[in-house]
């Protein structure tokens, strides 16, 4: 047993050195069996090969035929994704809340020339590969050109201080150089994740990448569940391609072909983030709104009263809500979490952002979000530096030989094919919910020192848009901003 747990005789141990699919067994065991988990192990153990085979029967049983998939959430797995394309990455990233990433990012890293996907659909249409991947040619060298320009603008414009390590002072402003140059690349760039996952995530997480309208995605779909079916064979047997998914895409693809779109949809006249609903909305005094619903929940938790109880004397004490969230908050720190009643605040926002920017903010996965297919319709986002250097026409060629042969794909009913041609620099239009406990961790993370210039902008606008309407938490969450 010491080779499974790491104590015989303590009521807190951890486990290892079993499939994951038999620790799914092992942990659901405890709600049929008076007997602890190192007696479980014991048993299950003695099984032919490490209890796969009654793993498999019992996950046959509760699992797949009764629909007790919680069972699953206990197996958990840990994937390595290697060159695949970023619109390929950002789609994993969003198939489930509960997924866990790293990925390379090109904010720290130099992708090579030719790290690009083709799509094989192009096969049959030679002309439109050729182009394609002179496309992705000509991008890197725009790329190489801006680095190297922007580097160069940057050390003229931000020289080494007295004192300064000039070394340490040059790897700074190389990365700031790249960072900006990247949004000449489009998302057919090859990018590498880790990935970890309950079996159950990763099974719904399958049957959606299953049920993509990219080959790619499918394709590497299928690859995944065959890498992960070693480790818990059971628990995704049955991920597949999902019909609810797919005829209901093209059932609402067809159905909004024919709604009136407003000519106040230009990106160009709307601001990049847009309030479209929150706590309190239609109401004199939304603040008040929401405040009455984070005291009410701490009454709650932290007194002796009823729900009735709390509800009265918040009725009666309207000038009490903002002293109730004040203690609240006193105490809270820059790394700490709010407490969990903050969560019943929510905010509905439309952004439009570069995709340089979603790929960063797609990972926050506590937001539910809704994204549209990436296109060259919503304009495009300009670093800074590049106007400043006077390397901005360099980005505009770049993006638009993507905007060119986005076009000829589309017209050559190569839609889906076309999104790899868009570039960092063009923008998407996504939607997403959220609630006052994760404006927290944005502003947190995304408005202080070292965050990148583009999010930053875009966390900055969202807190100026709450601010309108819920004054008192966005200047209580940037006290904790550095």
């Amino acid at each position: 047993m010491e080779r499974y747990v790491s104590n015989l005789d303590r009521d807190i141990y951890t486990i290892s050195n079993i499939p994951e699919e038999v620790v799914a067994v092992i942990f659901a065991y405890v709600s049929r069996s008076p007997k602890g988990f190192r007696e479980n192990i014991s048993t299950v153990i003695r099984e032919q090969e490490m209890g796969r085979e009654r793993a498999e029967k019992f996950h046959e049983k509760w699992v797949l035929n009764y629909g007790h998939s919680s069972v699953a959430e206990h197996a958990t797995l840990h994937i390595g994704v290697e060159r695949v394309s970023r619109l390929f990455s950002s789609l994993l990233e969003c198939a489930n809340e509960f997924l866990s990433f790293t990925e390379y990012s090109q904010r720290y890293q130099r992708p090579q020339k030719g790290d690009n996907y083709i799509p094989q659909e192009l096969d049959s249409v030679p002309a439109l590969k050729k182009e394609f991947e002179e496309l992705c040619d000509f991008q890197y060298e725009v790329y190489s050109e801006l680095n190297s320009r922007l580097f160069d603008f940057l050390k003229r414009k931000f020289p080494v201080s007295a004192g300064k390590d000039e070394k340490v002072h040059l790897r700074a402003l190389e990365k700031v150089a790249f960072e900006d140059a990247r949004y000449a690349l489009n998302l057919s760039t090859l990018t590498n994740l880790g990935m970890t996952a309950n079996a159950r995530a990763m099974e719904q997480t399958i049957s959606a990448l299953l049920s993509s309208r990219y080959p790619e995605v499918r394709r590497r779909a299928e690859e995944i569940k065959s890498e992960v079916r070693f480790s818990v064979p059971t628990l995704v047997k049955y991920a597949d391609e999902n019909p609810y998914i797919v005829k209901t895409r093209e059932a609402l693809e067809e159905f909004s072909r024919f709604v009136p779109a407003s000519a106040e949809n230009n990106p160009r006249n709307r601001p990049s983030v847009f309030l479209f609903d929150y706590t309190g909305r239609g109401k004199e005094y939304p603040q008040t709104e929401a405040l009455r619903e984070i005291a009410r929940g701490l009454l709650f938790e932290f007194s002796e009263l009823s729900a009735g109880d709390v509800e009265k004397y918040l009725c009666g004490n309207a000038a009490e809500l903002e002293k109730i969230f004040s203690i609240a908050v006193r105490e809270l720190a820059k790394h700490d979490n709010p407490a969990g009643i903050f969560r019943s605040v929510n905010y509905g926002v439309e952004f439009v952002l570069s995709e340089a920017a979603w790929h960063q903010l797609l990972r926050h996965r506590k937001v539910s979000w809704t994204a549209k297919e990436p296109s060259v319709g919503e304009g495009i986002t300009i670093p800074p530096h590049i106007t400043e250097s006077k390397t901005e026409e360099l980005l505009l060629k770049a993006v638009r030989q993507s905007e060119g042969l986005y076009k000829r794909l589309v017209d050559a009913g190569f839609r889906d094919t076309a999104s790899y041609t868009v570039t960092n620099a063009h923008n998407r239009r996504v939607c997403g919910r959220f609630d006052l406990w994760e404006f927290y961790h944005l502003t947190n993370l995304r408005m202080s020192a070292g965050a990148q210039w583009d999010i930053m902008n875009i966390v900055s606008e969202l807190a100026r848009s709450i601010e309108q309407v819920h004054p008192l938490f966005v200047r209580s969450a940037l006290k904790r901003v550095d």
